[in-house]
């Protein structure tokens, strides 16, 4: 039985190490001709440290509108992402959202119904790995759907469905 994937999700936290998933994802999307998700999560501890920023300075703008302020570069990013790969062609809609990274990327993945998601992975091992947690590792065991771990290590040229072959 062949396998038609028509809704991929891409996560990236704008990090080199999501370079490599967001290429593969990019070809791999218009090799399928797949509407793509591409998702930033904002942590909720960026939220919290805009706020005290925002406490701190005394400012008058309300944590809301810092917040406003930080989906819309965030935004602006995911769209220069999009351009510079040369991938504003694919059926795609960008989606920024706060929470716990694993959380909402699969909370995301369930809601949009996708058959797959692509994501990177920093490639942390042993003690660090345990300290800081493996957001790709949680996803690849919790998800509601395929999931496709693509290394740090992958060059962006080898990211395409032929190189995978």
């Amino acid at each position: 039985m062949p396998i038609d994937i028509q809704t991929m999700l891409v996560a990236t936290d704008f990090s080199e190490a999501s370079v490599p998933a967001t290429a593969y994802a990019f070809s791999l999307a218009r090799a399928l001709n797949a509407h793509l998700y591409v998702v930033y999560v904002v942590p909720e501890d960026d939220i919290r440290l805009i706020t005290a920023i925002r406490t701190h300075l005394q400012s008058d703008v309300t944590p809301a509108a810092l917040v406003d302020i930080f989906y819309k570069e965030a935004d602006k990013r995911l769209a220069s992402l999009m351009e510079n790969a040369g991938a504003t062609d694919l059926v795609h809609e960008r989606i920024i959202v706060t929470g716990d990274p694993a959380t909402a990327i699969m909370s995301c993945a369930a809601a949009k119904q996708v058959q797959l998601i692509i994501m990177g992975s920093h490639g942390r091992r042993g003690v660090t790995r345990f300290l800081i947690g493996s957001v790709a590792e949680r996803v690849l065991r919790e998800a509601p759907c395929a999931v496709l771990v693509v290394p740090a290590t992958t060059k962006p040229a080898d990211a395409s469905p032929a190189a995978a072959t």
